[in-house]
């Protein structure tokens, strides 16, 4: 007690403050080296007391008073929650939050449940639509070659439509029979996983208005599979009798393309009507769920605030009174001391026992001596601060260390006075520089990594003009850096980056600070350098920018790579043309083009005649080098928009796109028969082979990629077989 009075006797005689009640009520410590000022406020400056007003040392007993004295207000009734202990306060909160969580849950859990339907009933719709189709598409197939398997694929294409009747009448029977309708669902190819979602989501919505249109849409269709059905019965009548009519077949194909459109129409108001229910659920659901999460986080919030401030009023006057007297002693700005000239420490703050490392009770057993702990190497500094307090009666702060109880050097910045008319005692205030120590070391080898890096740096103001190159950015580019400081960075830029990839990247620097991609730069001989670039901004204390950060990498082998791993995986290794996965992406573009620009494009499928015979004959290798050839025919016989694919084997397809009609098509596919069918010179062999071609239109033939590639492929069969009958 006697060392702390003495520290304070200390602080009151170094500032010359008249009070006690000053000196806990606010202090300032102000003292300037070469770049920096500081200032300790430990207590806001509105709590001070005005000079007028400060007193004696010992305030009157009137003023004590009136510092504790409650304070009346009138206010208005509020509602309060019931009084807690601070444990039960807590509990309570977060009670109430589990409870909200809960109920959170429990509601997300049913949306999941709600959208889980939604979604069963989209892939539901989508495989009756699937069946519907295949159902016409054998039927009409039946019509014409009279093949067993169409009529049977036909067969079991319907039993997925009677699944999901059956389905839906079971659902509707008072009460719903459960079974049956799992057995319909399961028979209509549905997931099992996704059956409990459906019966859920039917029985729950069919009262809705979305849903009850639905199910009327869907029981109409009923009755145009009914009459799918009669046309199918009386085609197979007709094809199983002694002498077909090929009038009546053509009639019973007409009415069953009518059938079909008027499905498709029914098809299309149903997903209509389930996508029109499925955002009124979406809507709704998230209403809801908007309006339970705001009653939710309201009730939380009110009561939280509630408690908190019944904690906080409590703590209050504890927080106020104990503050007073701890801010000084207690800063975590700097650290306090309170010394002799034989070098013992009377007293410290915690800051500066933490940075040293030593604790109070070193301090009342006189361990800490700030001679002991000074290297040699700042003695002779030190002395002469002495030597300036003796005289003048404070020193100019300067740097030097202490050593740490665990024997490590800690830098550290320190200013001293001594007491009024003391020789011996004085006051110093001292700064821990490690971490600015610590920020020169990194900055030295921030410097070390600039300029041995084997990536590009570029550093730029914020007008975007070139500051700084390393090396490694000028060994690249094949600038010295001398042509490139003061030079705008769109000295490197080579117009292949587009704007659009500019502008994403400017956007990304604004909003985050930070951008990477990949750019097209131009080195100084007018040669093309792809690179990696990573840029960052640089901001200051301020949040003021100052410098952009570039880090280049040079991509070029890695680019090479990309493109020869591109090319490999859509394109035939043997033939180099298109592979299926390619054909596929350009077909299904080509559909997009079409459909918006309402235009027509054309698939040939190609199949070699004889082709087996030259494998047979000649070997494989031979075979490979033939399948080259016809490759570079076909692509020799088209426009170099087309696409000319190898589907495996003997098998090509080529895409013709912007045809005007079926007679352009048939002329330019007779010149690639004509084509193929020359002679093949390979290896002192002269080989011919023939083609058998089909065709198939958009939209004439099919509006989606399997129908006009099937639709090609039973073309080219039919050419095949009528040139085996010619054969005979």
């Amino acid at each position: 007690m006697r060392r702390k009075r003495r520290f304070l006797l200390a602080l009151k005689q170094t500032y010359g403050l008249q009070n006690w009640k000053a000196a806990l009520n606010g202090f300032t410590i102000q003292f300037e080296d070469r770049n920096r000022a500081v200032n300790l406020n430990p207590v806001d400056t509105k709590q001070r007391t005005p000079p007028h007003e400060q007193q004696d040392y010992v305030p009157k007993r009137q003023t004590i008073h009136s510092l504790w004295k409650p304070m009346v207000t009138h206010k208005k009734h509020r509602p309060r929650l019931p009084i807690f202990s601070t444990g039960g306060k807590v509990v309570f909160i977060i009670s109430l939050f589990v409870l909200i969580s809960v109920l959170l849950g429990g509601m997300i859990f049913s949306y999941g449940n709600i959208f889980d339907g939604v979604r069963s009933y989209v892939r539901g719709e989508g495989l009756w639509a699937k069946a519907q189709k295949d159902a016409v598409l054998y039927l009409s197939s039946y019509s014409y070659n009279h093949s067993e398997t169409d009529y049977n694929a036909y067969q079991e294409a319907l039993k997925v439509i009677s699944g999901d009747k059956t389905a839906r009448l079971a659902l509707l029977e008072s009460p719903p029979n459960y079974e049956q309708a799992r057995k319909g669902f399961l028979q209509g190819q549905n997931h099992p996983d996704d059956i409990d979602s459906m019966i859920g989501f039917f029985l729950t919505f069919q009262r809705i208005s979305y849903m009850r249109d639905a199910i009327v849409i869907w029981q109409s269709a009923d009755q145009t599979i009914d009459e799918l059905k009669q046309v199918s019965e009386q085609i197979r009548i007709e094809i199983n009798a002694s002498n077909p009519k090929s009038e009546k077949l053509i009639e019973l194909r007409e009415r069953l393309q009518h059938i079909n459109d008027e499905l498709h129409q029914l098809e299309n108001r149903f997903s209509l009507t389930l996508g029109e229910g499925a955002r009124w659920v979406k809507q709704t659901t998230w209403r809801v769920t908007v309006l339970a999460l705001v009653i939710f986080i309201g009730i939380g919030l009110w009561v939280s605030r509630q408690i908190i401030k019944g904690i906080t009023k409590a703590e209050q006057q504890l927080i106020i009174s104990e503050s007073r007297f701890r801010r000084l002693k207690e800063s975590n700005t700097i650290g306090i001391i309170s010394w002799r000239i034989d070098g013992l420490i009377e007293e410290a703050n915690d800051l500066f026992l933490i940075m040293t490392g030593y604790d109070r009770s070193d301090i009342s057993t006189g361990v800490i001596n700030w001679r002991d702990i000074t290297p040699t190497e700042f003695q002779h500094r030190d002395q002469q601060a002495v030597n300036e307090l003796l005289t003048q009666g404070r020193c100019e702060p300067f740097e030097k260390a202490l050593i740490h109880k665990q024997g490590h050097w800690v830098p550290i910045y320190i200013g001293a006075a001594m007491l009024g008319g003391n020789q011996e005692q004085g006051i110093a205030y001292v700064m821990d520089l490690s971490e600015r120590k610590k920020a020169e070391q990194q900055l030295k080898l921030a410097a070390t990594v600039f300029a041995g890096s084997s990536d590009g740096i570029l550093v730029t103001d914020p007008s975007t003009r070139i500051v700084s190159v390393n090396q490694a950015l000028c060994a690249m580019t094949g600038y010295d850096e001398s042509e490139l400081v003061g030079q705008p960075t769109s000295i490197l830029q080579s117009g292949y980056t587009s704007d659009e990839e500019y502008n994403r990247m400017w956007e990304s620097l604004n909003t985050s600070g930070q951008w990477q991609g990949d750019i097209i730069d131009r080195m100084k001989n007018g040669a093309l350098i792809p690179m990696r670039a990573s840029i960052n901004q640089v901001k200051n204390a301020d949040n003021q920018l100052t410098h952009y950060v570039a880090i280049l990498s040079d991509i070029t082998e890695r680019k090479a790579e990309e493109e020869h791993l591109r090319h490999v995986a859509h394109h035939d290794p043997l033939t180099g043309l298109a592979n299926r996965v390619l054909f596929n992406d350009r077909l299904e573009q080509s559909i997009k083009v079409a459909a918006r620009n309402h235009t027509k494009f054309a698939l040939l499928f190609l199949d070699l005649d004889k082709f087996k015979p030259v494998n047979d004959l000649f070997g494989h290798k031979i075979g490979d080098k033939l399948l080259q050839k016809v490759a570079d025919r076909l692509t020799r016989s088209v426009r170099e928009a087309d696409t000319v694919t190898r589907l495996g084997g003997d098998e090509f397809v080529i895409l013709l796109g912007n045809v005007t009609d079926q007679e352009m098509v048939e002329k330019l596919l007779n010149q690639i028969i004509d084509a193929i069918g020359n002679t093949y010179h390979i290896d002192d062999y002269d080989i011919e082979i023939g083609v058998s071609a089909g065709i198939s239109i958009y939209p004439n033939h099919g509006t989606d990629a399997k129908t006009l590639l099937h639709q090609a492929d039973i073309a080219m069969y039919e050419t095949k077989a009528s040139k085996r009958d010619h054969a005979l």
